[in-house]
């Protein structure tokens, strides 16, 4: 109950805040997981509903308080409309074959500003300034700004600013043109299938089995030199018993590192921190 409340109280605090920011006349931008965004538009692709809302966002979106941010950024995108409704340009992200061009003009419409600057430095344009970017015109904090920037060099990424027609045009002429079927064989006569069904004799010498007796009792001694080498090299790899000052190192470790996964975090986020505190552990155990 305590944790429900607790995101309760955190949804209303960020709808009073954008409420604030579309007064002061602030600009808005989506700042969701590209994981999130993926997996809305898995859903999309085994059926379209007829609204867009709470509801149906919740299985995708496992923390509640971000379920508002969430729609809030489809809708700043206009695949929704503020009845929740979907528009004519969802219908055209849902589909693989048209998703590119529509994110295209996505990034066209909700990064006007930003698009021609980016397009400008060839896309190596500083994380820095595209995150001041978006906090001079938000008005929102460093990691807020700092997950708009991700989503929109996912959407950068993903889109195709070329012209649909042309890519049209290119698919068509790559299309190989139909084969000619292959002359028909003729039936084979009855004794030549049985012919080909009949396997060839197999051919007993008694070298061969000399050889076969001889390779296996070359590996039969290769397998006993090898089962003690192998026996010191498990004994070499087990762990060494930690010092009194290895153990004080971890033990203070685990007390401070706290480690909270939310909705925030996608897979390459949490692979990370992890990797990061196993190199941690290694190196002390290996200090």
């Amino acid at each position: 109950m305590e944790e429900v409340r607790q995101d309760a109280a955190e949804t209303a605090g960020e709808e009073g805040t954008e409420e604030k920011n579309n007064r002061q006349d602030r600009a808005w931008f989506p700042y969701i997981t590209k994981v999130q965004f993926e997996r809305f538009l898995s859903r999309l692709e085994t059926k379209i509903p007829d609204q867009i809302d709470r509801d149906y966002v919740r299985p995708i979106i496992r923390t509640p308080s971000m379920i508002h941010r969430f729609l809030r950024g489809i809708e700043s995108m206009n695949l929704i409309d503020r009845d929740q409704k979907p528009t004519d340009l969802l219908l055209r992200i849902v589909p693989k074959e048209t998703r590119k061009f529509a994110f295209a003009d996505v990034v066209r419409d909700l990064y006007k500003d930003l698009l021609p600057e980016w397009q400008q430095n060839n896309g190596n344009m500083s994380d820095e300034a595209i995150v001041d970017y978006f906090r001079n015109r938000t008005g929102m904090g460093r990691d807020s700004a700092n997950k708009m920037k991700m989503f929109f060099k996912y959407l950068v990424a993903e889109a195709d600013f070329g012209d649909p027609s042309d890519a049209q045009e290119e698919a068509a002429v790559a299309e190989p043109a139909p084969q000619d079927e292959p002359p028909e064989t003729p039936e084979p006569t009855p004794r030549e299938s049985r012919s080909r069904r009949e396997p060839a004799p197999k051919e007993r010498s008694g070298r061969d089995g000399r050889t076969k007796r001889t390779t296996s009792e070359r590996q039969e001694r290769q397998e006993r030199q090898e089962r003690p080498e192998r026996s010191e090299r498990s004994s070499d790899r087990q762990e060494r018993p930690l010092t009194e000052t290895q153990r004080a190192y971890l033990e203070t470790l685990q007390s401070m590192v706290q480690i909270k996964i939310d909705g925030d975090w996608d897979e390459d986020m949490i692979r990370l921190a992890f990797d990061r505190l196993e190199r941690l552990f290694d190196r002390l155990r290996r200090a």
